[in-house]
Parts: C-alpha cells; structure tokens; sequence
C-alpha cells in the first residue's frame, strides 16, 4: 500500500445515529503502518484524532445494521474505537484492509515473510514440499527467538543448517 487509504463517514448515517451536524465526518485514513481516527470534538472548534499502530490492534469487527455499519477497532492496551456512519461494504472494505496490515505488522507476518524471502534467496520454490518444511522449521525458530527461547545468535546457527 503505498498511499493512505481514506474512508469518510456518510452524513444519512450519522443522522441516523444522532449526529445532525453535516461538517463533523468521521474521518479513518490507513497507512502501511497504523490506522488514524479523526473526528470534530464535542465543541465543533477542533478535530481529536487517535493513531493507533497496526501491532497494537488485535482485531477490527463490523456490526451491520438496517442502514450502515459501525467498525470497532480493538487494541492491546487502549479502549476499543467505535466509528460508525459507514455502508456495509465500506465497512467490510475497511475490516479486509485492516486484517492484511494486522497480519503484515504481526510477529507471524514477519516470520512468514522472513520465511519466504530466506526461500527465495537460497533459489527455492516456495510452493515445493521441501520448502515448506523449511519455512515451517523457520516459522517454529522465529516464534521461539520471539519467546526468549532461543537468542539470535542460535536462530542463525539453525538457520544455516536448515538452509544447507
């Protein structure tokens, strides 16, 4: 993804909810890296935005109804971010985009790709039986350097025999 993503909130649903202000959209731009969450504050005078980055979000759900959708973005750490006055397809657009960055950004995500480009780079066919048990021993490594199992220096010991 290599410009920000922006999705902006329809004013028909946010009457629906209550907000009869036609100015104040709810506003969520994503990046490679982290979500942004801008809306006018209760006083109309200025925005509050929230950043949220993609490591710290643990799942995105959207709750559909009659007219619209709200998108619930749940992080490690902070409350959860209610944003509501999207389409339903908007909504299903914005919760498939956040799962590729949510996977991307995850410490899976990274030895998947840690993984596959180690494949690569040795001239292996990652669609081919032996790669697979390679990568999947790699996967097992990285989780465990990432536990504190293993240090660095093992993880590439192994490595290096794996990939022999």
């Amino acid at each position: 993804m290599a410009e920000p993503i922006r999705f902006k909130s329809h004013y028909f649903l946010r009457c629906l909810r209550g907000d009869y202000n036609p100015l104040t959209p709810n506003i969520l731009t994503i990046d490679e890296s982290q979500i942004e969450f801008k809306k006018r504050n209760w006083y109309l005078i200025s925005s509050d935005t929230e950043n949220l980055s993609f490591q710290k979000i643990t799942g995105v759900s959207v709750d559909k109804h009659i007219f619209g959708a709200t998108v619930t973005i749940k992080s490690a750490g902070n409350d959860s971010i209610y944003v509501s006055g999207f389409w339903k397809k908007k909504a299903d657009e914005i919760k498939r985009i956040c799962a590729l960055q949510i996977s991307a950004n995850s410490h899976n995500g990274t030895s998947e790709a840690l993984s596959d480009a180690i494949s690569k780079a040795v001239g292996r066919n990652p669609d081919a039986a032996v790669s697979f048990s390679v990568a999947d021993e790699l996967i097992k490594l990285k989780g465990l350097v990432d536990a504190g199992v293993l240090t660095q220096e093992e993880f590439d010991a192994q490595k290096r025999k794996l990939i022999k």
